[in-house]
Formats: structure tokens, C-alpha cells, sequence
């Protein structure tokens, strides 16, 4: 774990929420490398289900024997999640932001930051027209091109060169 990442849920087993197919591919690849904050075998599930309403339903009813916790990986700073009263004080909540896309990942492993961050174009419009990445959002693709070591180092440069606000946390803070 990074001495600054803010990270305070040790001992806590995460369910792990990804906004789409490019986080979800992202945290099952570092999981599988081993290299979360979180040990992979303390995690409850990595799913794909974002609604605080349904995050409720499928996990937080039962009663586990160990503490858990609520952990997002999305690149909106603005979408709402709250827990209700019967969970909201037992369950912690923390969300990982890769704004404006989770692409810019690819466009930072690329070596393409400066020609992007100049542009006006999507992350994943920058990757499909300027880098030739057209399946960049496919599963498939991701998975062939992702390893832990270069998704852990395109993570902690884009926490180097993103004006991060205060407080919020990223993927590189995930990141032991």
C-alpha cells in the first residue's frame, strides 16, 4: 500500500463494484496479480452491480462474519451513491475515480498523454481514432492487453500527471 493512498479499510473484505467492462478488467487483473491493497482472498465478490439499492439486495442483507465493505471503481465524480439507514453506519463506502474515462490508462501506457490531454476527444475516442484501439471498451481486448505491471504502472503515472482533487482516491491507490 502507498503511504499516501488514504486507504483505511484493512481488515475489511471488499465488494469490489466496477462501472463497466474496462474497471472490471482492470480490478480482476490486479486481483489475480495479487497486487490490491486488499488481499484477493478477503474479497466478497467483484461485480458489476453499481445501485447502492441493489448493492443492498444481492450483498449487505446477510450477516457476515467478518467486516465489510463497499468499494467503486468509476470514472464519475458525481454519480450518487447512499446506502440506506440500516446499513449506511455499517458498511464504509469508498469510491476510486478514473475521470474522465478509465482509458486514459491506455493513452498513458501509449505514450500519448501530451497529444490527448491537448485534445478535446474522449479518452476512448482518442484511443479508437488516434491510437487504433477500435475494441477498447471489448473484454477481449482489455484482457490481452492488460498485464498487472503495466496496468500498475499507467494507474500510478496517471495519479502523477491528473490534477486529482483533494481527498479523492484513484486506481492507483488500490494499488499495494
Amino acid at each position: 500500500m502507498n503511504g499516501d493512498s488514504g486507504f483505511r479499510f484493512a481488515g475489511y473484505h471488499p465488494i469490489i463494484s466496477c462501472e463497466g467492462t474496462a474497471e472490471q478488467v482492470a480490478v480482476e487483473t490486479l486481483l489475480e496479480a495479487d497486487a490490491l491493497v486488499f488481499p484477493a482472498g478477503d474479497i466478497v465478490d467483484v461485480t458489476r452491480v453499481r445501485k447502492a439499492s441493489d448493492i443492498q439486495d444481492e450483498y449487505l442483507k446477510f450477516d457476515y462474519d467478518w467486516s465489510v465493505c463497499v468499494v467503486r471503481v468509476l470514472d464519475s465524480r458525481k454519480e450518487r451513491f447512499k446506502l440506506g439507514n440500516l446499513y449506511a453506519g455499517r458498511f464504509p463506502v469508498a469510491s476510486y475515480v478514473t475521470h474522465p474515462e478509465i482509458e486514459v490508462l491506455a493513452i498513458i501506457r501509449e505514450g500519448a498523454w501530451r497529444r490527448w490531454h491537448g485534445s478535446r476527444m474522449k479518452p476512448s475516442d482518442f484511443c479508437k481514432q488516434e491510437l487504433g484501439m477500435r475494441e477498447v471498451k471489448r473484454e477481449g481486448f482489455l484482457r490481452g492487453y492488460w498485464d498487472a505491471n503495466s496496468l500498475m504502472a499507467a494507474a500510478r503515472e496517471y495519479k502523477r500527471l491528473s490534477k486529482i482533487p483533494k481527498g479523492e482516491l484513484c486506481l492507483a491507490d488500490l494499488i499495494r
